[in-house]
């Protein structure tokens, strides 16, 4: 059965804004998505603030709403510690009860890359918490793809592939590309929308200027389409990225993206 997700992504501490993680669990719940989720740096300014993942757990419990996945947890590229990142994160989805760790890719193509994976995946073994790839359009893991096949290297039960609307939309790949994924590959996808691009900044298009399902140029229904046609049901992650809703009520976010959504896919 699909599920919908609330991707918080929008409020981390990423922007330079605080993390009300409560206020995002709550707005949620009350939108009615069963999962939400919750990413790395909003967890580690949870924690700064006084908070502990356990509390963040309860709280969860008592709204009755579960965790999609932990995300933006690692960078496989990067001059941080991956797996101290790992380690972090695969705690915290152990804590939260979330069965994916999300992280990115920037780094080419060869055998680093597919090191680089494995040492990952041999913090999460035997836990039961599967990797979700992302590729981007702007970064290093650019397709469909080359992150299906990645994500065999791994096993489709260490690693799978996060497929966002906006990535393949923005990025190279055909809708060929996307139908001849095999479902086994796929963690889970991400649903958004973006109304035309004011000009080439595509880090700034994707990280500010999403809008809700059907209020942009995206064809929603069939990327929908695509999944559901093939007997997908997995999670379905809704992750809207604007500056202007940042500023705006939470409550009335969470409850927008879950209404404008639900129709594609519930």
């Amino acid at each position: 059965m699909i599920s919908l997700c609330l991707n918080g992504f929008n409020g981390s501490p990423f922007y330079g804004g605080p993390a009300d993680l409560p206020a995002w669990v709550d707005a949620a719940a009350h939108a009615g998505f069963p999962f939400f989720a919750p990413d790395r740096w909003s967890i580690d300014a949870y924690i700064a603030g006084g908070g502990t993942v356990e509390k963040l757990a309860r709280r969860m419990r008592d709204a009755q709403i579960g965790c999609g996945f932990i995300g933006a947890a690692a960078m496989l590229g990067s001059d941080g510690d991956l797996i101290a990142d790992m380690r972090m994160a695969l705690r915290a989805a152990q804590t939260l009860d979330a069965h994916f760790i999300q992280i990115n890719v920037n780094m080419p193509d060869g055998p680093a890359r597919y090191t680089a994976l494995e040492n990952a995946c041999n913090v999460t073994e035997g836990s039961g918490v599967r990797i979700a790839i992302e590729y981007m359009p702007f970064m290093a893991l650019r397709s469909v793809t080359e992150t299906a096949a990645l994500a065999l290297h791994a096993g489709y039960d260490k690693a799978g592939a996060m497929i966002d609307i906006w990535h393949h939309m923005r990025g190279p790949d055909r809708w060929a590309d996307l139908e001849a994924v095999d479902l086994a590959a796929v963690a889970y996808v991400e649903f958004n929308d973006a109304p035309p691009m004011l000009g080439d900044d595509i880090v700034r298009e994707t990280m500010e200027r999403r809008v809700f399902p059907g209020e942009g140029e995206f064809d929603a229904a069939r990327f929908a389409e695509t999944f559901k046609s093939r007997g997908y049901d997995g999670m379905v992650s809704v992750e809207v990225l604007n500056g202007e809703w940042r500023r705006r009520d939470l409550r009335d976010y969470a409850t927008r993206a879950f209404e404008s959504s639900a129709p594609y896919w519930l």
